[in-house]
């Protein structure tokens, strides 16, 4: 495959240098004056040089058809619309020699329309030429106006002398005059740059002060193009810059003030855009080489579509339009150029007023050449973004000062490449290894191609990764080497960024330099200590019981409780995916348990997590990242030294740095080993999973959820929401062989010992196991406390996990004639007298003042005794009489000593065996210590607010020794209904308000709600009004109220 240094010739003032910036800054006035350098002066090279453009064809075409008379119809105005550098000028110039008789190519115009020379004039003004202070001539004469350069330059001084008093006098004239210089003769008058003569018109004043020259400029240019409409043989040429230009505004402005001559003239005018942004390519190319090999240029253009769409195949990500038919057309047809390169300088950097469009990429495009025939690096198939050296100061400063960007020059010498000896920047540092090994510098082209998405601001700034792949690959290259070179910048780069879109330089040091630079202030030993109290954090006890970075075998407990999930350190063991033997301190203390090394007992109880090995580092220098961002945003005064998008975004940073640090712990420490028994005995029984990559990003929860889920996969863990285990398969893994016997702890022991069985993680699961033994005749269950025995037929027992419960086999329950409950008789005793539901008391001594709804009556259900005794009578209540809901329990346990609080934890529990469901549990608790009274209270809020109120209050005054009322009464009308309570005193909230005119001073009005659950009315109350037995409280009525304070 031939090479561009092959395929291409460039001109020879391309080579030698001699393509001077003079050359590109074409000026209509020297072409004129006859002074303007060979390549625009002589008609036939500038030519040769000129790419027919559209835009150039039908100018030409339409100017020559109407000033020779042949195409009388065609426009007698004409307009040049573009950019800066878009071609203007160049096209006044060609039509300036095709007007005065120079024959083109046919690929111009078609040869009849040149005219005979010296048969047309032609003349052009440009309006950059008209300063201040005029535009002085070499015979003396000093012209101000366009209507005075225009006078001199069709009729010389005599001319001049026409328009002369207009001229100083800013005034414009007439059509008059330009019918005295015209006439009737073939004129083609041209006007360059007009928007920027009228920015310095509009600062000058006409001598009388009503004017400015801008004013009488257009007022002269709307006579100009009525006068050229006139005429059959007259051309007026305007050129206008794009409004994003310098003097777009000017442009602008002049386009709203000639709507009334465009009104004229509508039928005469056309519009023209000289360059076509699809010609630019062919200008460049025709401008900058002497021959290109075409047959190259669409093998090279094949190769590279091959290559692209071989690495889409591998799932590499490049734009689709890379694969298209129209994209392998553009490369063949911007050859030797990359279209990337190209199309980045004209849509973007272009942008930049100050380029210039066309004629600043021929500049930049004339130096990268010379400097790639200089120095011809091998494999250039293709001239890419990255072939722009910014190692040439021409270059550089063509795209850093002339486009007043030169802040970015620090960027270059930063991160791209340096001028500095023994100083290399970011990307040649980096590129250093590449070198060595025969790669190419991925960094520096990276970076380059990146530099140049970057001078553009706003929106359009920087570039995505797809577009910086397909700018900088070439058919061999790695794209993986290309990513990772984007990745060293990003991490060490100064001022290299990425959003999380785009990779772009900016002028300032990006947030992650100085966040890196200050991870270095934060060692490792630091950095280790968050993880560790991180990693604490992230893994919580409940379902097991955690147990961080144990050291020892007996720094895990060996009993029969929760499992324990060893969090080993990742400084004390790592694994790695490949290996399934779990780490040597994973076994010693899955083996053994206690300082004494003793075996360890219950083996199923305990199960590992372990860091991966090639995930430590990663954890470390996140810690320290997150660390370093910490440290700078806790100090103020560095703080403050940041612009407030720079705090926002440190902010930002931190607080994805710290969910970051929990996801790459978690993501770290995804081994697994639990205890089964079908593992390898060298691997003390322990299987080895990973737990998968999606659970590892469910970061917000506890991650103890995640092991939890992978247990349950291998059905190594028994919760509550699995189903029940078969007595008979408990039996078979959890019984020796020619047991008879044993208690329920033996058993819920025996699930921490058996490696055949799952992970006991909830209690019930054993009781349901229980029950479905008694059920099926697997085993009788006997309660020694009470000294009845379980079978088949009996009702169900309230099964116990301790030592005084036993599991019998039914043939060794019958040897030793155990008691079978409902084939013996029980006694039943009845309970105390019923409670109130609100306060607790009973009924008899209720003082909640609640009415109470009294059910129809029905003989309750009661048991008595210790709690496993009462509770087992109530179960046989139910069962003799058939009942299989309550609709409500109400339990009163009482003792001595610590025998009260001791039933009270054992009520704690029973309760659990109720199963699942939506139950309202309400608990009072009267105590007495050593003689002093205590004061019980309701179990509801209000209930237990006024109550207090009402007896502890008094209780208090008279224990202080005080003398005053605990409270005060006071009379008020009532402003609502208050209701009784029946037999018994009401006491109902209410709001107390001073009013000297109501009987008794106040008034009372009752609160929102006077339920005893409702604890708002206590808030918004602040009096209880008293309502005697048997009566309800009118509105109106004057009642007795107990204000809680002083009333306003």
């Amino acid at each position: 495959m031939k090479t561009v240094f092959d395929s291409c010739e460039p001109r020879p003032e391309v080579l030698t240098g001699e393509l001077k910036e003079e050359i590109f800054a074409a000026r209509l006035r020297d072409v004129i004056e006859g002074k303007a350098d060979p390549v625009y002066q002589d008609p036939a090279l500038f030519f040769e040089n000129t790419y027919p453009t559209e835009g150039l064809r039908v100018l030409l075409n339409e100017a020559l058809g109407r000033l020779t008379g042949i195409k009388p119809a065609n426009n007698a105005i004409i307009r040049l619309e573009t950019a800066f550098g878009g071609g203007k000028t160049h096209n006044l110039i060609a039509l300036y020699h095709a007007a005065r008789g120079h024959t083109p190519d046919l690929r111009f115009v078609d040869g009849g329309l040149i005219p005979t020379p010296g048969t047309v004039r032609v003349v052009g003004v440009v309006g950059s030429d008209l300063g201040q202070e005029g535009l002085l001539h070499n015979d003396g004469v000093t012209t101000y106006t366009l209507w005075g350069e225009l006078a001199y330059q069709l009729g010389g001084p005599e001319g001049y002398a026409l328009a002369a008093q207009g001229d100083r006098d800013r005034s414009a004239p007439g059509t008059g005059l330009l019918e005295r210089l015209v006439g009737e003769e073939p004129t083609l008058i041209m006007l360059d740059e007009v928007a920027r003569h009228l920015r310095v018109a509009k600062t000058l004043p006409t001598p009388t002060g009503r004017s400015t020259l801008a004013e009488q400029t257009v007022a002269f240019l709307m006579s100009l193009l009525e006068f050229a409409a006139s005429r059959e043989r007259v051309v007026v040429v305007l050129t206008l810059s794009d409004p994003s230009d310098a003097f777009g505004q000017e442009s602008e402005d002049l386009r709203q003030e000639l709507a009334e001559a465009r009104r004229v003239t509508a039928r005469q005018e056309r519009v023209i855009t000289p360059t076509g942004e699809t010609e630019i390519p062919a200008i460049v190319t025709h401008r900058l080489f002497r021959q290109i090999d075409r047959e190259a240029a669409r093998e090279v253009a094949d190769m590279y579509t091959r290559f692209y769409r071989r690495l889409v195949e591998q799932g590499v990500n490049l734009p689709q339009r890379a694969l298209r038919a129209e994209y392998a057309k553009e490369m063949a047809t911007d050859y030797p150029f990359h279209p990337e390169l190209l199309n980045t300088l004209t849509r973007k950097t272009a942008t930049i007023p100050s380029f210039q469009k066309t004629r600043g990429a021929l500049r930049l495009l004339a130096a990268t050449i010379r400097r790639l025939w200089e120095t011809r690096p091998a494999d250039t198939y293709l001239i890419h973004p990255y072939h722009i050296d910014l190692e040439v100061d021409r270059i550089l400063d063509d795209l850093t000062s002339r486009l007043d960007r030169p802040a970015f020059k620090q960027v270059v010498e930063a991160d791209i490449v340096s001028p500095k000896v023994g100083a290399p920047a970011h990307a040649q540092v980096f590129d250093q290894e590449w070198s060595a090994a025969g790669k190419p510098p991925y960094t520096r082209r990276v970076a380059t191609t990146v530099f140049l998405h970057s001078l553009t601001q706003g929106v359009a700034s920087g570039v995505d990764p797809a577009d910086l792949l397909l700018g900088v690959l070439a058919p061999g290259d790695d794209p993986a080497l290309v990513h990772k070179a984007a990745e060293r910048l990003y991490d060490k780069g100064w001022f290299f960024e990425w959003d999380g879109r785009r990779y772009r330089f900016k002028t300032e040091p990006s947030l992650n330099k100085i966040v890196a630079d200050e991870m270095g202030m934060v060692g490792r030993t630091r950095a280790k200590a968050e993880l560790d109290r991180r990693t604490r954090q992230i893994w919580k006890s409940g379902v097991f019981k955690v147990v961080p970075f144990p050291q020892e075998a007996s720094d895990v407990d060996d009993d029969a409780g929760p499992p324990k999930l060893c969090i080993l350190h990742y400084d004390a063991a790592t694994a790695t995916p490949a290996d399934p033997a779990p780490p040597e301190l994973a076994r010693k203390i899955a083996d053994y348990a206690g300082t004494q090394q003793a075996y360890r007992r219950f083996r199923n109880n305990v199960l590992f997590l372990v860091a991966d090995a090639d995930r430590v580092d990663e954890m470390v220098k996140t810690a320290q990242r997150y660390l370093a961002i910490a440290r700078i945003t806790g100090d103020t005064e560095r703080t403050a030294e940041f612009t407030d998008e720079q705090q926002k975004k440190l902010k930002k940073m931190g607080e994805a740095e710290e969910l970051n640090l929990r996801v790459v712990i978690t993501r770290a420490y995804r081994h697994l080993y639990f205890p089964r028994a079908d593992a390898p005995q060298k691997h003390s029984n322990l299987i080895h999973e990973i737990l998968p990559a999606q659970d590892q990003g469910e970061v917000k929860q506890d991650q103890t959820a995640v092991v939890l889920r992978m247990l349950r996969q291998h059905q190594k863990a028994l919760t509550g929401d699995d189903p029940t285990l078969a007595a008979a398969y408990v039996r078979s893994k959890a019984w020796d062989v020619n047991q008879k016997s044993m208690t329920t702890e033996e058993l819920r022991q025996a699930f921490a010992r058996r490696l055949g069985l799952p992970m006991l993680l909830d209690l019930n699961q054993l009781k349901k196991t229980v029950l479905n033994g008694i059920r099926s005749g697997v085993w009788i269950y006997y309660d020694a406390t009470i000294g009845l025995g379980y079978d088949a037929e009996s009702p169900p027992p309230a099964v116990r996990i301790d030592s005084d419960a036993h599991l019998y086999l039914p043939e060794e329950a019958a040897r030793l004639d155990l008691p079978i409950k409902g084939k013996v008789k029980t006694d039943v005793i009845v309970g105390p007298e019923p409670t109130c539901p609100i306060c607790g008391r009973p009924r008899s001594r209720c003082i909640c003042a609640e009415e109470i709804e009294e059910p129809t009556p029905r003989e309750p259900l009661r048991g008595e005794g210790v709690p496993q005794q009462a509770l087992e009578q109530l179960l046989d209540r139910c069962h003799d009489r058939g009942v299989t809901h309550l609709a409500s329990l109400r339990i009163t346990v009482q003792g001595d000593d610590r025998t009260g609080a001791k039933d009270m934890r054992t009520l704690g529990l029973v309760v659990p065996q109720m199963g699942k469901g939506e139950f309202r549990i309400e608990q009072s608790y009267n105590a007495e210590f050593a003689g002093m009274p205590l004061f019980g209270l309701p179990g509801n809020p209000v209930s237990a607010m006024v109550v207090f109120f009402l007896y502890g209050r008094p209780m208090l005054f008279k224990m202080l020794g005080r003398t005053d009322e605990p409270y005060r009464r006071v009379r008020a009308v009532a402003e609502d209904f208050f209701k009784g309570a029946g037999k018994k005193t009401a006491f109902r909230r209410a709001l107390l308000r001073y009013d000297p005119e109501a009987p008794g001073g106040h008034r009372a009005a009752s609160v929102d709600s006077q339920s005893s659950g409702v604890l708002r009315s206590m808030a918004f109350g602040n009096a209880l009004v008293v309502v005697p037995p048997h009566t309800h409280v009118e509105v109106g009525e004057v009642v007795e109220v107990i204000p809680f304070g002083e009333v306003g």
